[in-house]
């Protein structure tokens, strides 16, 4: 018979496995946030942020229905806190300001051309 101890370990080196294969692409997606963040006007950085996460965990939670996956991967859970991300973004962005942004940004391409 296995010991107690020796079953929770081995269970511990299957997570931590599990854990850093998502360590490279959620560093990716933070770099990815923040130069996105010093790029944008502050007023869009909420809006694009919850647009980028919405198609983005939607696009997860698709892959993973239409391949049969969706309750034995822990990308469900991810694709679940993307969208809820999401939502949250574009509930805290400001609407107004964001769309006088872009119409400074249109009339500055406009007098450009």
């Amino acid at each position: 018979m296995m010991p107690v101890d020796a079953v929770h370990a081995g269970g511990a080196t299957q997570e931590a496995g599990t854990s850093l294969g998502w360590a490279i692409p959620m560093t990716v997606a933070a770099a990815a946030v923040l130069g996105g963040a010093k790029l944008l006007a502050s007023p869009l950085v909420l809006p694009v942020l919850g647009t980028a996460s919405l198609v983005t965990g939607f696009a997860l939670a698709a892959i993973l229905y239409v391949s049969g996956r969706r309750h034995q991967h822990g990308a469900w859970h991810l694709a679940g806190a993307l969208v809820f991300l999401g939502f949250a973004a574009a509930l805290l962005s400001d609407g107004p300001e964001a769309i006088a942004q872009l119409e400074r940004m249109q009339a500055r391409l406009a007098s450009a051309n």
